[in-house]
């Protein structure tokens, strides 16, 4: 086993890693970037900033805060809109263009549950060229490795210095040690046996900050994407944006009727929380398409709408012989982002020194819902804020931080354990999809609990052959905690609120609070109410 030290160490390549990179790199601290793939960050098709006359940073606040039901902390909602004009500065300073109209205004779409179109974009793919200009600006002054996931923090005493890495693409693991330590690993959505995340999403980064200690908050509240795709199988998965419900799209169900009208006099324009219940409770009715979806009828946008503003989406179905100008695409809800993770302050530290965290697996932005639009300025908002803070840290203080040098031993076992990891995998994934979807009850909550619980204990009795096996066990305990931690939080949540609604509960809040998850002395998580304010 190898060992690498640093200054800082960035666990995720995405877009809030980059940005992190980018502050820790330009004042001159010696910084590991490690990755396994770039997750959601490439298809981030555009970001909110308030550009239209009468919207404003403070409107977008308010419809911040509204969107999240009172839940969103508010200096992290606060640090979200206000530095939304500067990170839009710095990437035109990074000479990149904005799409313009005509006229020579900005370009700008509007989100569900906001009050003005204001998510700017770049060509088609904001993510993808934002991340090549980052990447190309850091250049070699980083150390990176690729095709690597951390699967375990590393203490001195009770400061995180460093993580336990497993490079997949060499077989091979290392220790990386850190004065601070960057988590930038996205959301845990990929826990699930479909989401609309990509292969590298998991539930590492949050099992691995509960495990060194720290705080997670509001792992309850999972935004399920009400437009996800269930045929054709390529596109399974995939999502659909859903500010075309501002363009003329519409839902129907297999008698082709716009049932949505039956719920709101907006129709589908409501927020992504209430859309996802409502499609649910039309194919639980019998309702449902014949691959378990309903229709969204886009002939409704016109044509050269989906050729300017949309072309990414009409692309992905044209490619697999589907026109959507003409014809319905059938999609249901699937868990997208997850709007729980490490608590942070605005600063993004977290509970235990020397651990930072930005982005998607950080908690209390959202609340209970996301605006359309949040998810790509979340990780640059706060991927920066992170890279400053670590530099303000290790700039005043650095020289007195220690790093223990002892070194972490690999267990093995005789036997190979591959098949056995798929099954838990599997049975993890069942339990989930069944207990904590987008509508719960104590019932299904308590049945999937206690199977998780029955899971982590059988992989806790487990020992993998060889390298990969080892990783693949890492990957297994880790996701069974998180999956653990949403299931305590959401059982600890009895009302509905947001994108967490209990069949069994489905009165509104009376006395807001917030889910904080903690270790107890025991190592079983403790769930405690706070103030949303505090």
């Amino acid at each position: 086993m190898s060992d690498t030290k640093a200054d800082c160490l960035i666990i995720g390549g995405g877009l809030a890693g980059l940005w992190a990179a980018r502050e820790t790199v330009n004042a001159g601290l010696k910084t590991v970037m490690i990755r396994d793939g770039r997750g959601a960050s490439p298809w981030v098709h555009g970001f909110n900033n308030p550009v239209r006359e009468g919207d404003s940073a403070r409107v977008f606040l308010e419809d911040t805060l509204r969107s999240g039901h009172g839940l969103s902390d508010p200096e992290l909602a606060e640090a979200l809109c206000t530095d939304s004009a500067e990170i839009f500065d710095e990437i035109a300073q990074m000479g990149l263009s904005f799409n313009r109209t005509l006229s020579g205004e900005y370009q700008a779409i509007r989100p569900l549950g906001a009050s003005f179109p204001r998510v700017v974009s770049i060509g088609n793919e904001t993510g993808t060229a934002v991340i090549d200009r980052l990447s190309a600006e850091l250049g070699d002054r980083i150390t990176e490795f690729p095709n690597a996931r951390a699967l375990k923090l590393l203490m001195t005493g009770d400061r995180v210095t460093g993580a336990l890495i497993y490079n997949r693409e060499k077989d091979r693991w290392l220790t990386i040690r850190a004065k601070a330590v960057v988590l930038a690993c996205g959301g845990f959505c990929g826990i699930f046996p479909v989401s609309t995340n990509k292969h590298d999403s998991g539930g590492d980064g949050c099992a691995m900050a509960y495990d060194a200690g720290a705080e997670l908050c509001d792992m309850e509240f999972i935004q399920f994407e009400p437009s996800a795709a269930v045929w054709p199988p390529e596109l399974i998965g995939t999502s659909m944006i859903t500010t075309l419900f501002y363009e003329g799209a519409v839902l129907r169900n297999r008698q082709g009727e716009r049932f949505m009208l039956a719920h709101s006099e907006d129709g589908e324009r409501v927020g992504k929380d209430v859309l996802a219940r409502c499609i649910a409770a039309e194919i639980a009715k019998g309702n449902g398409t014949r691959h378990g979806g309903v229709w969204m009828d886009i002939t409704g946008v016109p044509p050269e709408k989906l050729d300017t503003d949309y072309p990414m989406y009409a692309a992905r179905y044209r490619d697999v012989g589907i026109d959507t100008k003409t014809q319905w695409v059938e999609l249901a809800p699937a868990p997208h982002t997850a709007l729980g993770g490490v608590r942070i302050d605005a600063g993004c530290r977290t509970s235990v020194p020397g651990l930072y965290a930005c982005g998607e697996v950080t908690g209390g932005l959202h609340g209970a819902n996301r605006i359309g639009g949040s998810a790509g300025l979340e990780t640059m908002v706060f991927g920066r804020r992170a890279g400053r803070s670590v530099v303000r840290e290790l700039t005043e203080g650095g020289n007195a931080i220690e790093i223990s040098d002892e070194p972490f031993h690999v267990c093995y076992g005789g036997n190979s354990v591959a098949d056995r990891l798929d099954e838990l995998r599997h049975a993890m994934q069942s339990a989930l999809a069944a207990g904590a979807a987008a509508v719960r009850s104590s019932v299904t909550l308590n049945g999937a609990h206690h199977t998780i619980k029955r899971l982590a204990a059988k992989a806790g009795e487990l020992h993998g052959q060889n390298n990969r096996e080892v990783f693949g066990l890492y990957r297994l305990r880790n996701d069974l905690v998180t999956a653990m931690m949403v299931l305590t939080a959401a059982a600890e949540r009895t009302e509905s609120v947001g994108c967490h609604y209990r069949s069994d509960h489905p009165g509104k809040v009376t006395a807001p609070y917030r889910v904080i998850l903690r270790k107890s002395a025991a190592g079983m998580p403790a769930a405690e109410r706070v103030d949303p304010a505090k």
